[in-house]
């Protein structure tokens, strides 16, 4: 049996479920910390990726309304540090 890229197996799975087939996308949640910022990763985390929408849910209302201001920011370090293009929309909700 020939090797298959674990990346190629991972696309295919996700294609074949209809969810995004950029396996890169996921990194964002192992990469959550360095994207927000260890004190705001504190009050948010990634929950689910849908087309190229990433939803944060957030512990607190005040934390809602800082992280709306920083959704551009947000953005961007995910351009950087997971792949430029990757969401174009932040949806942030409350646990």
């Amino acid at each position: 049996m020939p090797f298959t890229p674990l990346k190629r197996v991972l696309e295919s799975v996700l294609k074949e479920h209809k969810l995004t087939s950029d396996v890169e996308a996921y990194r964002v949640f192992t990469q959550w910390e360095h994207i927000a910022g260890p004190a705001v990763a504190t009050h948010c985390r990634p929950a689910r990726i849908t087309g190229d929408t990433l939803y944060v849910e957030v512990d607190d209302p005040v934390w809602l309304a800082q992280l709306r201001y920083m959704k551009q920011e947000i953005l961007k370090n995910i351009d950087e540090q997971v792949k430029p293009g990757t969401f174009k929309d932040l949806k942030l909700f409350l646990k």
